[in-house]
């Protein structure tokens, strides 16, 4: 596939509701129902920069926005407010409904799960069972009727653990532990439904403890719910054949190119960091850090690259799709600095 053959269109218009909260956010929960693009939560420093000792706000408000295929312009309003404050969880969209799950803020790790349905005044919420543990900076995705979630930090500890929720018995079965996942501990995963009814997992982080350094997940594997396991699936690539790693991306699943992978981390740059921060690490410009300007996309096996393109350098964004287009929503240009960009490209 020919690199940058899907050019990148910016759109205009970003929330200004919340004060701070038009800066940009990064970890927000996202997703399109019937048209309309929702984004809800996140989190920054909007007073002063995390290099000179800000604090980090996070935010609960939900907006939509109607979104247009000829134009590039968004419209926001406010639709509603989640229970708390939040970011870093999970969002899907399943039949017509947003589902929101754990994340955390400035308390820590939430166990709280809801889904999101439209009305014509704003949005219908319904409290799902909640987690059996606060989990935050993990990944999530919907195969068939099963919402998994996977990774993170489970009780602020890292984890590779693994919860389901059939969305057709909710109030039943509740959440349920699966297989883990093989390996190290992955904080800050990706996640999607891949084809065959499988549950496709990359990435990821184990920090460093007392007697490990910390160490990075850059393979991926599949689990099959019917059989209860696991098998390894191929590291990421890029067009140069060299690998990706997706800690800090972000993941969706398309009809047309499977599994699309926008943003995240250096893996060089980002591994040395979390084994020992180095001075002055805050203070350099973006693209001293080498976030990943490559949009990747994985189906029937292989990797490919889809396009590159500096403003999908970014980590943290949420990503949407509608009508042959991916969304790309907020992240973050380096360490602590948000940007409420918002752009798109087609994959069909």
């Amino acid at each position: 596939m020919a690199q940058n053959s899907n050019p990148i269109q910016r759109l205009v218009g970003f929330p200004t509701e919340e004060q701070g909260f038009d800066k940009g956010v990064s970890a927000c929960y996202c997703g399109v129902i019937n048209g309309y693009l929702y984004i809800a939560g996140g989190c920054n420093f909007p007073d002063k920069p995390v290099a000179e000792g800000g604090k980090k706000r996070f935010y609960k408000a939900i907006y939509a926005a109607k979104l247009n295929a000829e134009g590039n312009r968004l419209e926001w309003k406010t639709v509603g407010q989640m229970p708390q404050p939040a970011a870093y969880g999970v969002s899907v969209t399943y039949e017509n409904s947003l589902i929101f799950v754990g994340g955390n803020n400035e308390t820590g790790g939430i166990t709280t799960a809801i889904r999101l349905r439209p009305t014509a005044t704003g949005m219908q919420q319904e409290a799902l069972p909640s987690l059996p543990h606060a989990l935050d900076n993990t990944a999530g995705a919907v195969v068939g009727h099963i919402l998994y979630v996977v990774g993170g930090n489970c009780e602020g500890v890292a984890t590779q653990k693994v919860w389901s929720l059939d969305l057709k018995n909710t109030a039943k079965e509740g959440w349920k532990e699966e297989p883990s996942i093989p390996g190290i501990a992955r904080v800050q995963p990706i996640a999607a439904a891949l084809a065959g009814d499988l549950l496709g997992v990359w990435g990821g982080f184990a920090p460093k403890t007392d007697s490990k350094a910390a160490q990075l997940a850059m393979n991926g594997a599949s689990y099959n719910a019917g059989c209860g396991t696991w098998t390894a699936l191929p590291v990421p690539t890029d067009a140069l054949c060299e690998e990706v790693f997706t800690g800090g991306a972000t993941a969706i699943a398309t009809p047309q190119k499977g599994v699309v992978v926008v943003g995240g981390v250096n893996k060089d740059v980002f591994l040395a960091a979390i084994n020992k921060l180095p001075e002055g690490y805050l203070l350099h410009e973006p693209e001293w850090y080498r976030f990943n300007s490559r949009v990747l996309c994985y189906r029937d096996g292989t990797w490919t690259q889809l396009l590159q393109h500096p403003s999908v350098a970014r980590a943290g964004c949420a990503l949407a799709y509608w009508d042959g287009w991916v969304y790309v929503v907020g992240g973050e240009l380096k360490p602590g600095i948000r940007t409420p960009e918002i752009v798109r490209f087609r994959v069909d």
